[in-house]
Formats: structure tokens, C-alpha cells, sequence
């Protein structure tokens, strides 16, 4: 079996990439602290970096001056694609702030990073070290067998994209409690289709031939039976690096794709 072998490690993604790949929670994030203004205010929608911004909520006189914090914003419900259940609400990572001042019953942040633009209402939340993420193993050919692991599927693409190739970020319901940490590698596959008899005829051949077809004639059922019970192995679409972990829900990015990538397409852990 031919296996591609990295004869050195691979960044999957830097540590900025990871502080804009968002998350899908299975419980709502509290909305404690939110952004209550700009400065321009009336000129200025959104923040950039080195703009002041004005927090407000019941926990912003926990603050300390100087801490870091991370921006979401909620973005909508996400469902399992295979089952359709509902599996969380999907949150973007729109930026980090600094705090500068804190009062009684608002706060001033300046805006460290921005993946976006940041708005009034989005979610200000404590930040925690993400480091960036290498990778070193083999990645899968299309000889790669369906066996391994661990196994789930794609659910959902960051920024809803419906067509994942390499590079981007995606989203598998595996996460801490299932032993899951950042550098895990998954084979992503998809099971091939039922047998179709209609793949046998192609564009009427044999028509003009002198003999009568045996397939369709002396036994016409008997190869379309055992060709209904085929066993084929799925098909091998690329591979998958962790990059984070949530306690139920990893993201990932693609470092390989053999071909297109779905939300619902299947991944095994290696």
C-alpha cells in the first residue's frame, strides 16, 4: 500500500489562525459582558484594531485592566447533517480585546485583534491560550483502508462553506470526553452508493450485435443479485488535523483532500 509519508512536520494552522476558527456550544454562551459602543460612535459600525470599544453587562466589574479577552458572536443553530439533530448553535470568533478600564457598571477595551469587524452586541468571553498546531504522520492516498478508530462526521464547514478542500476549517462532533486533543488525525470517507442496474447499460449497447445478450436474456437476474449484495470499500477523500477542542465538538482543518469534502462525509480516527 503506497502511504505518503511528511518528512517533516506540518503547520496546520498558526496560533492567529486558531483564535479566528470559532466553535459550535452545545449550551448558550452567557452574554455577561457585551460591546455597547465604538469610539465614532455615529460615524464608526464596527471595530478595528487599536479602536476603543465600551463593554457593558453584569460582569464587567469582574474585569481586571490589562486582561485579554475573546469576542463571539452567535451565528445560528447547527444540525447533525446525517440525522438532523440539533447539535448546538454555531459561534464566530470575531476578536480579542484588552481591557483598559474597569467601573461599576461598564468597562473600556481596546481592540487587540479583530478576525472581522466587531459590533455592538457581540459577546465578550475570558480567553485562553491556543497554541499553534503541527503535524508529522501520514496522510491518506486512495488506497488508504476504512479502518482505524474513533468515528464521526463532518457537520459542519466554518462560515457554512458546503464544499471543504484544503485549508479549510470544519467542525466533528468528538471532542475532550472522547479522549480528543488538538494534533489528532482523522481519514475522512465517504460510503460509495447502492448498486444502480441502470450502470450496466451504457447508451444501448449490443443492440446490433448477432447474438442475443445472455446477461439480459438466459439469466437476467442472476449477476444484477450478487451485485446488489456488493461490498465495497468507502471512499478515501483526505484527511483532517484537530486543531481545538470543545468537550463534545473538535475543529479541524483539511490538510489533504483527495477530492470535494461534504458535511455528513465520515471520519475515522487514525
Amino acid at each position: 500500500m503506497i502511504t505518503l509519508i511528511l518528512l517533516f512536520a506540518l503547520r496546520v494552522a498558526t496560533a492567529g489562525e486558531i483564535a479566528c476558527v470559532g466553535s459550535i456550544q452545545d449550551t448558550k454562551i452567557q452574554e455577561d459582558i457585551y460591546i455597547a459602543g465604538v469610539s465614532g460612535e455615529g460615524l464608526a459600525a464596527t471595530g478595528s484594531p487599536g479602536q476603543i470599544l465600551y463593554l457593558n453587562g453584569p460582569g464587567v466589574s469582574f474585569l481586571k485592566p490589562g486582561a485579554v479577552q475573546r469576542v463571539v458572536r452567535a451565528e445560528g443553530r447547527v444540525r447533525d447533517p446525517r440525522t438532523h439533530d440539533n447539535i448546538g448553535t454555531y459561534y464566530k470568533d470575531v476578536g480579542t480585546v484588552k481591557i483598559e478600564v474597569v467601573e461599576q457598571d461598564s468597562a473600556v477595551a481596546r481592540i487587540v485583534s479583530a478576525c472581522e469587524g466587531l459590533l455592538k452586541g457581540d459577546v465578550v468571553v475570558p480567553s485562553t491560550p491556543r497554541p499553534a498546531v503541527e503535524y508529522n504522520g501520514s496522510l491518506s492516498t486512495p488506497l488508504t483502508p476504512a479502518r482505524g478508530g474513533l468515528t464521526s462526521s463532518i457537520l459542519f464547514g466554518r462560515h457554512d462553506v458546503r464544499e471543504l478542500g484544503s485549508g479549510e476549517f470544519c467542525y466533528i462532533q468528538l471532542g475532550k470526553r472522547d479522549g480528543i486533543q488538538p494534533g489528532d488525525h482523522f481519514v475522512v470517507y465517504r460510503q460509495n452508493p447502492s448498486f444502480n442496474q441502470q450502470d450496466m447499460s451504457v447508451g444501448g449497447s449490443g443492440a446490433d450485435t448477432t447474438y442475443a445478450p445472455i446477461r439480459h436474456v438466459i439469466f437476467p437476474d442472476e449477476m444484477d443479485s450478487k451485485l446488489k449484495k456488493r461490498t465495497i470499500p468507502p471512499k478515501v477523500l483526505g484527511d483532517i488535523v484537530i486543531v481545538e477542542t470543545g468537550e463534545k465538538i473538535s475543529t479541524g482543518r483539511i490538510v489533504n483532500s483527495l477530492t470535494e469534502i461534504h458535511p455528513g462525509d465520515l471520519v475515522v480516527k487514525r
